[in-house]
C-alpha cells in the first residue's frame, strides 16, 4: 500500500498499424518543447473519492519509477486513467460496468476535446491527417447511463491513436460489444475493465504533440462476483471479423508487455491464479443487443 501511496504522489507532483500511414513532421526550429511531465488540477479530494470506486481490485501500478514520472492521473464518472505525458496516450483506462451503466438514452455527440484537468493534455488537431482514429480507450457505449458521462469520454486523455478501418470501427468495436452484452444478458453484472496501449517494437508519433503510435491494445474484464478474469490482446491493424476469443492471452504476458501490475489490491496468490492462465472468453444470451 505505501507503494502505491507515494506513486500517487508523484503523479499528482509531477508498429501495426499500415506502412502506407504518412509519417509525423519533425518539430518546427524554434517550436517549445514537447512536454514529458505534467500536473493535475483535478481536486485532489474528488480525485481520491472517484479512485475509490476502484478499490476492489486496486488501480493499476507502474513498475517503474521514472515512467511513473510522466503520469498524470483524471478520474471522471465513467473511468479513471493514467495519463502518460511522454506518449501522449493513457497508459491505462479503468471502468466499473454494470447494467444500470451501459443502459441508458445519452446521446452521442462526438465533442473530441483536451482535458482542462491535464496539463499535457492533446488536442484534437494532433490526429488531424495521420490516418490514425482518436480511439476510445473508455468507450463512449459504455456510458450510456448520463450524458455528461459519455461527453466527458470525448476528452482526448482517453484517446489513443488506433487504425480506423477493420480495428476502431471493426474488430476492437465488436470486443467492446462483447464485454458490453456480457455486462447486460451474460451473467457478468459487475465488472471492472482495463483498457490500454502495447507499444512494443513501435517508434512512429504523430501531430506536434508527438502522440506515440501503439504496436497493440490490451482489454483485461475482471468479474467482481466470481472473481475470473479474461485479457486480450490486438495488434493495432484491420482485421476481418473474428470471434473474440482468438485474442485471449495470459494476463501475465500483458503485465509483460506493458510494465504494469494489475489487481495490486488482490493477494498474491489470487493474482496468480487469474493471471496465469490464458482464460476463455465469457458467452452471452444471443438474443442480447450489443
Amino acid at each position: 500500500m505505501r507503494a502505491f501511496v507515494t506513486g500517487l504522489a508523484l503523479w499528482v507532483l509531477a508498429g501495426g498499424a499500415a506502412a502506407a500511414q504518412p509519417a509525423a513532421p519533425p518539430p518546427p526550429a524554434g517550436a517549445p518543447a514537447i512536454p514529458t511531465t505534467g500536473v493535475s488540477t483535478q481536486d485532489p479530494a474528488q480525485l481520491r473519492d472517484c479512485q475509490a470506486r476502484f478499490k476492489a481490485i486496486g488501480l493499476p501500478r507502474h513498475r517503474s519509477e521514472d515512467r511513473l514520472l510522466a503520469q498524470v492521473p483524471v478520474c471522471r464518472d465513467g473511468w479513471a486513467a493514467s495519463f502518460n505525458c511522454a506518449s501522449g496516450n493513457p497508459d491505462w483506462v479503468m471502468e466499473h460496468l454494470t447494467p444500470a451503466r451501459v443502459r441508458g438514452t445519452a446521446v452521442r455527440k462526438d465533442r473530441f476535446r483536451p482535458d482542462g484537468w491535464v496539463s499535457c493534455s492533446p488536442t484534437k488537431a494532433d490526429y488531424l491527417n495521420f490516418g490514425y482514429d482518436r480511439g476510445h480507450q473508455a468507450p463512449a457505449a459504455d456510458a450510456s447511463f448520463s450524458q455528461q458521462a459519455m461527453d466527458d469520454s470525448f476528452f482526448m486523455t482517453n484517446m489513443s491513436p488506433q487504425v480506423g478501418d477493420g480495428f476502431n470501427s471493426g474488430q476492437w468495436k465488436y470486443l467492446e460489444e462483447a464485454v458490453r452484452a456480457w455486462v447486460l444478458c451474460g451473467g457478468r453484472d459487475d465488472v471492472m475493465v482495463m483498457t490500454g496501449p502495447i507499444y512494443g517494437t513501435s517508434t512512429r508519433r504523430i501531430g506536434a504533440r508527438q502522440i506515440r503510435v501503439p504496436q497493440a491494445y490490451y482489454k483485461i474484464v475482471y468479474d467482481l462476483r466470481s472473481g475470473r478474469a479474461v485479457g486480450f490482446r490486438l495488434e493495432n491493424q484491420p482485421y476481418k471479423k473474428t470471434p473474440v476469443g482468438h485474442f485471449i492471452v495470459p494476463i501475465s504476458d500483458i503485465e509483460d508487455a506493458t510494465g504494469l501490475d494489475f489487481f495490486p489490491a488482490l493477494s498474491r496468490r489470487a493474482q496468480a491464479q487469474i493471471e496465469t492462465p490464458k482464460g476463455l472468453a465469457w458467452g452471452h444470451d444471443q438474443s442480447c443487443s450489443a
